[in-house]
């Protein structure tokens, strides 16, 4: 064989190979694109917009600055997007819109702490019609950059607090497939660190947000270099730090219960004390006072996503009704429906979390076992968290497996507020404490704090469900009524049933 025809070979294989892997990426990247639902219908958000009027709500309940109490028959004077006054005394409401309090109580705009919008606008409306009023992005990418300055100019929708892409640690081949997938930021090692810090600080993110497959040595250089110049951090813990580091982190939240229960995990098995699904509950028990104190002397913040805890294990045995007991037609249709490719979606065959039938039956009562001794450490882990006084804000996960966005956040508060917080803490836990950890000027009802509030018909301190009992809602002064909320939510479920290639009704 000739040397020209083995260079013609060799080029023909090179030339072969780029334009296979020109072909995959082209296709990883519409793949992803159709599942975070790029291919959805867009609902126009103008449609919905309101002017931002003087407005005085009279005669109406209105919970007090420390969460603890509902203050009756006060008078709440609303202009140019801020609370002016909350008082006793009507004043003259002359060109005012005016709005009936009456057996009515006003809370502040809630806060989910802890969401992914993937590629999915239209799920702004589904948090303004839900009440919730900010939302901390926990992926975030330059596009949500741009869209919270456009939220920030009035458009309507969510205040949104962008954390950074997820910071991970891989070699180049699998790190630029991870990075094609979706919101990712590979951090080679330590020393390119405090360049990539520095670099998203300048982007415009407000928080970084760390995965848990990111090498120790670069996941603290990350937290030093954030430390020094004021960013904030949050994030999971990685799969190679000890608990005993949390006393010392530079990490300031931790983005799931769920990642303390993992290293929990990981020591019940070191330790070979028994049977998983029967003693490590107890187990978390014997653990959680120590953890605690760590937590508490670092002032580390724990986001929840305690309610996704709950429901995830019960998507492998029960995913039928699971899909039937959440309004699904809402969901996006692309991260609902997968990929036949990938393990991705909520539907059966497609859900990660499904047992399928090749499961023996003594296998499957070990699984289900073992799933509720999970959920069980949890609530142990979170009651003596409430009890001792550490910092919660409740996040949701907003779009994994069955978490639909703004619906999601009163699932959440119930969840709190059935595993040991009073309806008050609940409610602090979804507004004025993530609005004081985002240094923003909302979550409590005072003159001069932002107009962000949800108007109520019944009393959420009595009981946490009747967050959910929205009249309207006021997004920065302006007010949405509740036939302009079904409007919101209806449009989106429209836009929905366009794109929607499963049938709905198996699941109502």
């Amino acid at each position: 064989m000739s040397f020209r025809l083995i260079t013609k070979i060799g080029v023909g294989v090179v030339c072969f190979t780029v334009i296979a892997l020109i072909a995959a990426m082209w296709l990883i990247k519409a793949h992803v694109y159709r599942i975070y639902g790029g291919r959805v219908q867009l609902v126009d958000p103008t449609q919905f917009e309101t002017q931002i009027l003087p407005t005085a709500i009279t005669h109406v309940s209105v919970l007090s600055p420390d969460g603890e109490k509902m203050l009756g028959d006060r008078v709440v004077i609303l202009d140019q997007g801020k609370i002016i006054s909350v008082s006793q005394v009507t004043p003259a409401l002359d060109g005012m819109l005016v709005i009936d309090g009456s057996g009515k109580f006003l809370i502040p705009g809630l806060i989910d702490s802890h969401v992914h919008l993937r590629r999915q606008p239209n799920d702004l409306l589904l948090y303004i019609a839900n009440g919730v009023t900010h939302i901390r992005n926990m992926s975030g990418s330059k596009r949500d950059l741009a869209l919270r300055d456009e939220l920030e100019e009035g458009r309507i929708g969510p205040h949104m607090y962008v954390a950074s892409p997820m910071l991970f640690t891989s070699g180049r081949l699998s790190g630029w497939y991870t990075v094609l997938t979706g919101p990712w930021r590979n951090v080679g090692n330590a020393k390119h660190a405090k360049a990539v810090v520095l670099s998203l600080a300048e982007a415009g993110y407000d928080a970084l947000k760390t995965y848990y497959n990111i090498d120790i040595d670069t996941y603290r250089a990350i937290n030093k270099a954030a430390k020094e110049i004021g960013l904030y951090t949050t994030g999971h813990l990685p799969e190679d730090m000890k608990l005993d580091e949390l006393r010392t982190t530079d990490q300031r939240e931790i983005a799931h219960i769920e990642e303390i229960i993992k290293k929990l995990q990981n020591e019940f098995t070191a330790a070979d004390i028994g049977d998983y699904s029967d003693e490590f509950p107890s187990f978390v028990e014997g653990r959680e006072d120590a953890i605690i104190d760590d937590l508490l002397a670092n002032d580390l913040t724990v986001n929840s996503t305690l309610w996704f805890m709950e429901i995830v294990g019960k998507q492998a045995f029960d995913l039928e009704n699971q899909l039937k007991s959440i309004p699904l037609e809402y969901a996006n249709p692309g991260m609902v429906e997968g990929s036949p490719y990938v393990l991705v979606g909520w539907l059966p065959g497609r859900n990660k979390f499904e047992v399928t039938d090749e499961v023996t039956p003594e296998k499957k009562i070990a699984i289900e076992r073992s799933w509720e001794a999970r959920a069980e450490a949890h609530r142990v882990l979170f009651r003596k968290m409430v009890r001792r006084g550490v910092r919660v804000i409740a996040g949701t996960d907003a779009t994994v497996n069955l978490v639909i966005p703004g619906f999601s956040l009163h699932n959440e508060l119930e969840s709190l507020t059935r595993n040991g917080m009073t309806p008050a803490q609940s409610l602090r836990a979804a507004t004025a404490t993530p609005a004081r950890l985002m240094k923003s000027n909302e979550g409590i009802i005072e003159a001069g704090r932002r107009a962000d509030l949800v108007l109520l018909t019944e009393n959420p301190l009595t009981d946490i469900t009747n967050t959910k009992t929205i009249e309207a809602v006021i997004l920065g002064g302006r007010y949405l009524d509740r036939e302009r909320l079904d409007e919101m939510l209806e449009s989106v479920k429209e836009a929905n049933a366009s794109s929607r290639k499963f049938d709905l009704e198996l699941y109502q």
